[in-house]
């Protein structure tokens, strides 16, 4: 979700702001009609975007302003990145934006990205070669770093894969959030209408959205998620059906797991930043045709083989935890050179350690083994209600991994007003064994809201959460 769109006459139907989710029915559904992909879109593919590109929907520059959708949550603009990279270089003109049609296949972007990365270089080559006191700053020809949040690690993925020209031209690699093995909410997003009760048109509108993107079928888990009880599979095309996903769609995703399994690819100098102690859906649970997202996931041995119990043969499982969005073992797969962080999948780009630790990549110091973090996945997490909340309705928010209350503050504020909000009461919850405290909000109005847990001995934490009508 972290590029703006545009349609063909130049009307702007992504990241234009909350507005549409906010206002009347005929604008969002106008909205979310004109994201929907058509067949031309869903068919595209690395070969369409060298030969005839698609031109229906423009994306034309970053997230500026936050935005939200249930389940896959709030996103944070890229603003403060943007901004760490141009400081760490000779000049803003080293720094390139690629925003791309987040709709459709990572392997359609992909092509897209090598081409403007290729053309990025050889500029950038051109002019230090031509400015005297920068060609003498060292010998070697400059290259490429990508940085990279959530599926962006996927689309550079596919580009290095596809080249191996600009791989070869590559020094580093860093990505935030990014599910390499796939994301279990990309099964949530899609089963919306089914695991509602009477869902409001925001929910019906997302599902029918969602279910024709490449883009989300290309996120869908391809690692066991599927707990049978005794056993665990990954998942068929015919499950996803089931969930309310596309066939074909299905199928492409998950052979392409397939693939990325058997083929070892890695991307040069690949560092991953993982968000850690979120609650984190990570596998799940087919009840009555609903995918019912539980908190677990599964070891597997070297040999592939699932980690089993060895007094009962079930399936061994723990919570390997994850940034909210994505689990630890999706966003460190593919390198060993990985740092943590405690801190949600949407706002992870705009977390000061984060960012530190991205210049430091940059300007290739060594990187830093802690941020925040011990690997252990126990440390402050924060929880808010992943479809939203209700204007009247007190929203519910949970903390998680906490030592003492005593130091710790929750507040809310306003995204659109900057309007802040009083501290929140925290309590224990009554059985709490994990670190657990709780507090309730009651928004003044309708709008989009930053929830902030500052314990005073890390780095604060974020979350969006939107607070809609009663008749949405």
């Amino acid at each position: 979700m972290g590029s703006v769109l545009q349609n063909a006459a130049g009307r702007t139907v992504w990241g234009v702001g909350l507005s549409m989710l906010m206002g009347a029915r005929t604008g969002e559904e106008n909205l979310f009609s004109a994201l929907r992909a058509t067949a031309q879109e869903q068919a595209a593919d690395a070969d369409t975007a060298r030969s005839e590109p698609l031109g229906r929907i423009r994306a034309t520059g970053l997230l500026a302003k936050p935005q939200w959708l249930p389940v896959l949550q709030g996103l944070d603009p890229y603003t403060e990145v943007v901004r760490t990279l141009r400081k760490a270089t000779l000049a803003s003109e080293a720094v390139a934006q690629f925003p791309y049609d987040w709709r459709l296949a990572v392997s359609y972007n992909g092509a897209l990205l090598a081409r403007v990365a290729r053309a990025h270089l050889e500029r950038w080559r051109e002019l230090t070669a031509s400015v005297p006191e920068w060609r003498a700053a060292g010998e070697r020809s400059p290259r490429l770093v990508f940085v990279a949040h959530s599926m962006g690690g996927l689309v550079v993925r596919a580009a290095l894969e596809q080249n191996p020209e600009l791989a070869a031209d590559t020094r580093a690699v860093v990505t935030v959030g990014t599910p390499f093995l796939g994301s279990a909410k990309a099964v949530s997003a899609l089963n919306l209408v089914h695991a509602q009760s009477g869902p409001g048109r925001l929910m019906r509108n997302v599902q029918a959205m969602a279910a024709s993107l490449p883009a989300v079928h290309d996120l869908l888990p391809g690692y066991r998620c599927l707990d049978l009880g005794a056993d665990v599979e990954r998942l068929a095309p015919g499950d996803v059906v089931r969930f309310g996903g596309d066939a074909n769609l299905a199928a492409r995703s998950l052979e392409q797991h397939a693939r990325y399994r058997l083929s070892g690819f890695a991307m040069p100098g690949h560092r991953a930043v993982v968000g850690e102690a979120q609650v984190t859906t990570q596998t799940l649970e087919e009840r009555a045709g609903i995918a019912v997202g539980l908190r677990h996931a599964f070891d597997v041995e070297e040999d592939g083989t699932l980690v089993r119990d060895p007094a009962t043969g079930i399936p061994a499982r723990r919570d390997a935890s994850g940034d909210g969005t994505v689990h630890i073992p999706s966003a460190r797969a593919g390198t060993e050179a990985v740092t943590y962080v405690y801190g949600q999948h949407g706002t992870l780009m705009r977390h000061d350690e984060v960012l530190r630790q991205i210049r430091r990549i940059v300007l290739e110091r060594p990187p830093s083994i802690y941020l925040g973090g011990d690997g252990s996945g126990i440390g402050p997490g924060l929880e808010t209600p992943e479809l939203g909340g209700t204007f009247g309705a007190p929203l519910a928010l949970r903390v998680t991994g906490l030592e003492s209350l005593s130091g710790a503050r929750l507040e809310v504020h306003s995204v659109t007003t900057g309007r802040a909000g009083h501290p929140l009461d925290l309590r224990w919850d009554p059985d709490h064994t994990d670190g657990a405290a709780s507090a309730e909000f009651f928004a003044d109005a309708p709008d989009l809201y930053r929830v902030v847990l500052d314990t005073g001995r890390h780095t604060p934490i974020s979350q969006l959460v939107l607070v809609t009508p009663p008749d949405a």
